[in-house]
């Protein structure tokens, strides 16, 4: 089955909310004839930016169904019913597929006659625990072994766990650089009277947010604003912050890239300070790193991570470590002389290094 023959291609997804996906999913889409994406919704998830796939007239969408989110068990029922659907649909003639994650890339290895691209953008087995981590690690490296093509969104993830286990030639490093779609534009002066501070995304490290939100609570000269949406636990303390203090505020989900513009306007410094003790997290490259190289907004990230050393690299930034004395350190030494001396700095990057 000859790869340049082929003009039908099937993609699984597990997040179809997930900007990324939507953008691969875009992507693809101008390589084949036909797409089929079929997937879930994730029920942390609000906003439907999957939407703009209907603007596509050769792409088609299949929605399998909701999956709770870090609850796998409760997943399996899902993954089931996609199993029965993708031999009902395609039964066993030629067939490819795309697709995102290490379960929907055991789910395709169920299927026959077929040839399979596999994307990673987190590494799943790095979240666990031996021997659990030792066995995810062996099947992922296999199934990574046997894909057609392996594609990383960090250099840093095929550097340090699979140059070993999977060869150049099968590897495609794709990095989630900001797609715009032609809705918004940099921005070519950010505020200069108050730190602004700018949480954007989805809210997963409850200890860090929560280190944050005690931070600027003591502190009435800066302003801290959360978009998006996460753990139901996470959310009701930020909103319990922001109706005891005026300098922060919860601004629930938004829609992207419609509404980043607007976002990183209002603000003038971007907080990217992941969990930087999870092996994954020290080597991911989070999509904020390219909007605030797009829209020209200063970013702090976690110390000892690749995309740190990028900011640093590229002067966009700072790092700072992640306990609440560390942020507390971070945000005393820093001024709004220095955002819009980084300001500057950012604008003369090449946009096309951080968007398509």
């Amino acid at each position: 089955m000859s790869t340049s023959k082929i003009t039908h291609l099937i993609m699984l997804a597990q997040s179809l909310e997930q900007p990324r996906i939507v953008k691969r999913i875009i992507e693809q889409s101008s390589e084949y004839q036909q797409v089929d994406v079929i997937g879930f919704r994730r029920q942390i998830h609000t906003v439907k930016n999957y939407d703009v796939l209907k603007n596509y007239k050769n792409i088609t969408l299949k929605t399998i169904g909701s999956i709770p989110d870090g609850k796998y068990l409760r997943r399996i029922f899902a993954y089931l019913k996609l199993v029965f659907f993708l031999y009902g649909k395609y039964g066993i003639k030629p067939k490819k597929f795309y697709v995102f994650g290490m379960d929907l890339r055991i789910i395709s290895a169920l299927t026959l006659n077929k040839k399979i691209d596999y994307e990673i953008s987190d590494i799943l087995w790095l979240y666990k625990k031996p021997p659990l981590r030792n066995i995810l690690m062996i099947i992922d490296r296999n199934l990574a072994q046997t894909s057609n093509t392996i594609v990383f969104t960090s250099k840093g993830f095929y550097l340090k766990y699979y140059n070993k286990y999977v060869s150049k030639e099968k590897t495609v490093i794709k990095e989630n650089r900001f797609k715009t779609y032609g809705k918004v534009k940099p921005i070519p002066r950010v505020k200069n009277d108050r730190i602004r501070i700018a949480y954007i995304g989805a809210f997963r490290y409850g200890d860090i947010i929560n280190s944050l939100l005690i931070t600027v609570s003591k502190r009435d000269d800066i302003d801290l604003n959360f978009y998006g949406d996460g753990n139901g636990a996470v959310v009701v303390k930020m909103k319990k912050y922001a109706d005891e203090y005026s300098n922060i505020t919860y601004n629930g989900p938004f829609k992207n890239p419609d509404d980043l513009e607007e976002i990183y306007a209002e603000n003038n410094l971007n907080f990217v300070v992941y969990n930087n003790t999870l092996d994954n997290e020290r080597v991911a490259m989070p999509n904020k790193y390219y909007e605030s190289g797009y829209f020209n907004v200063p970013i702090v990230c976690a110390s000892g991570t690749y995309v740190g050393e990028r900011v640093l690299r590229n002067g966009m930034g700072w790092v700072s470590d992640i306990g609440t004395n560390d942020i507390s350190d971070f945000l005393n030494s820093i001024t709004v002389e220095d955002l819009t001396i980084y300001h500057e700095s950012i604008k003369k990057l090449d946009k096309a290094e951080f968007s398509c």
